[in-house]
């Protein structure tokens, strides 16, 4: 039954029971005992339980990063995915749902950013049931045959609107190692979260 998964799936979650501030004994003693309280109100306290938990009001966000500046020729940088990951991780942990489309790759920043390819992924993110739709232009330039980036460009749209919610240019490829560039991808995530209109 629902109520009593809810309740197994907290028991075993210690730390969220912690949180919750709540006993193994007071889950087993409201859920799992049929005479301790009536049905509907053992059912209330589960959906009660799970409101806690998983926010009502969580965002989709949908991720489409471009890469500017190279050749078709050259092979795609390890530093496209790892920006698209901590974006999208550090979005995930504050509570949005996040998708993605496969990132592409054009020879320079275009006139009109919601055009031709990204203006179809902008209408599946919208389909898909996208709150915000967040395009990050990556520019590389070439170091020898080694695609390096330089900067990224992340523009944030209201998709109901398709207004612009928050654009910046953000250095990219400063990290000393990867770890300190994902590290790095994560802060510039958070700040574009801090921008998002009240859901």
């Amino acid at each position: 039954m629902f109520d009593i998964d809810i309740c197994l799936a907290l028991n075993t979650d210690s730390s969220l029971r912690n949180k919750l501030g709540f006993s193994e004994s007071f889950f087993m003693s409201i859920f799992l005992k049929e005479e301790s309280m009536p049905y509907k109100r053992r059912m209330g306290l589960a959906l009660l339980f799970v409101f806690l938990t998983f926010p009502l009001s969580a965002s989709m966000v949908s991720f489409l990063l471009v890469e500017t500046g190279l050749g078709e020729d050259v092979t795609s940088s390890q530093y496209t995915s790892l920006w698209e990951g901590a974006l999208m991780a550090v979005f995930f942990d504050a509570g949005h749902i996040v998708t993605n489309s496969p990132f592409t790759r054009i020879e320079k920043l275009p006139a009109m950013d919601l055009a031709g390819q990204m203006k179809d992924d902008f209408n599946e993110a919208v389909n898909g049931g996208a709150d915000y739709f967040i395009l990050g232009f990556l520019e590389y330039k070439l170091q020898g045959d080694r695609p390096v980036p330089v900067s990224i460009v992340l523009k944030t749209y209201k998709t109901n609107s398709q207004k612009l919610v928050y654009e910046q240019r953000f250095p990219a490829g400063t990290g000393r190692n990867l770890n300190d560039e994902y590290q790095y991808a994560q802060n510039v995530g958070r700040i574009i979260i801090s921008h998002l209109e009240d859901r």
